[in-house]
């Protein structure tokens, strides 16, 4: 029991520290509408929108999740790699206008102090920025770029010597895991001063659609379980961790929606299944159908992305798609559907 409070106090800690800081009065209102509406209505809001400005980046990472979409034509105007719009700020302005407390993913390659000085002008809540290994060398081999280490440290300092709350992001290899890189890359991300350290399991789509090897089995998942921090490392997001550790698919639970680039809502950008298009259609609409769409009550208790599922994906997506995302009406998802 008394361990049992600790954790809870920790994570409470934690979530103060890094998403409750510099909150607006309109933030703390829209949090309120929130959980009346989710815990006490039991409507199935989701906690946050993930707005994907582009498809657009530097780098070629060999894990990207994304990689299969391509840069089609077409993006959103305002016209991947966020700081690559100049628009950016002005997009971080109007979410907090709107009520929004905007938190941005970014590689750091553009993240300068400069950057970093506007972002948190504009309002920004919280950067996350992308170190696949402690290791300089290795980290650019898997971006593809040189100087993808040395820019993201430098974007992490930038973030610190500004108060901007900053979590290192990062993803569970089986290479990470079993030569220790994961342990070093956690205390690299202590030494800079980051404000934590978000852990993703292995996602197998995009550039690993088809790389089975990546899967982690029970050792190394216990392995990356023995890891976690409450008051400092936590997997996939942050309000799965309190409730799972983890453990299950934040989107398939309704906590997020995402926009692509061109406009399409899916579940998340792992997961290449397009409700609607906000070009044709508004998103309160797209949002309520996918409340009530039995999509979620199929696949929506899984306990991995959905995209680690081998049924789904080969079933799915296993010889590729001509266009994706595809559209959730193209796809015969329920079994008693002819």
């Amino acid at each position: 029991m008394k361990n049992s409070i600790f954790v809870s106090a920790s994570q409470l800690f934690f979530g103060l520290r890094v998403f409750f800081r510099r909150l607006s009065i309109m933030n703390i209102r829209q949090i309120v509408v929130f959980v009346f509406r989710r815990y006490l209505l039991s409507m199935p809001v989701p906690f946050s929108v993930v707005y994907a400005v582009t498809y657009k980046c530097q780098c070629r990472c060999v894990h990207c999740s994304v990689a299969d979409y391509g840069v089609p034509a077409g993006e959103l105007d305002t016209a991947g790699e966020p700081l690559v719009r100049e628009d950016l700020c002005a997009l971080v302005v109007y979410a907090a206008r709107k009520g929004l407390r905007a938190s941005l993913d970014t590689n750091g390659l553009l993240l300068d102090k400069g950057m970093a000085a506007r972002l948190r002008a504009a309002g920004i809540g919280n950067v996350n920025i992308s170190l696949d290994s402690a290791d300089p060398a290795v980290h650019d081999s898997l971006r593809t770029r040189k100087g993808c280490f040395d820019a993201a440290v430098g974007a992490i300092k930038s973030c610190v010597a500004l108060d901007i709350p900053c979590l290192v992001s990062t993803y569970a290899s089986k290479r990470a895991l079993g030569d220790g890189d994961m342990v070093n890359l956690i205390a690299l991300a202590r030494s800079l001063g980051a404000s934590g350290v978000k852990i993703l399991f292995p996602i197998l789509s995009g550039n690993w659609r088809k790389n089975e090897s990546e899967r982690l089995n029970s050792e190394e998942e216990k392995r990356l379980l023995a890891l976690m921090d409450p008051s400092y490392v936590y997997l996939e997001d942050a309000l799965q961790m309190v409730k799972s550790r983890g453990k299950g698919c934040s989107a398939m639970e309704r906590n997020l929606v995402y926009i692509s680039p061109t406009g399409d809502v899916q579940p998340c950008p792992a997961i290449p299944v397009s409700f609607g298009n906000v070009r044709r259609r508004p998103l309160a609409e797209i949002a309520a159908s996918m409340a009530a769409h039995p999509f979620f009550a199929k696949y929506g208790k899984c306990s991995m992305c959905l995209m680690n599922d081998p049924g789904f994906r080969e079933k799915f997506f296993a010889g590729g798609a001509a266009k994706l995302p595809v559209d959730i009406e193209d796809l015969s998802l329920l079994p008693d559907k002819k």
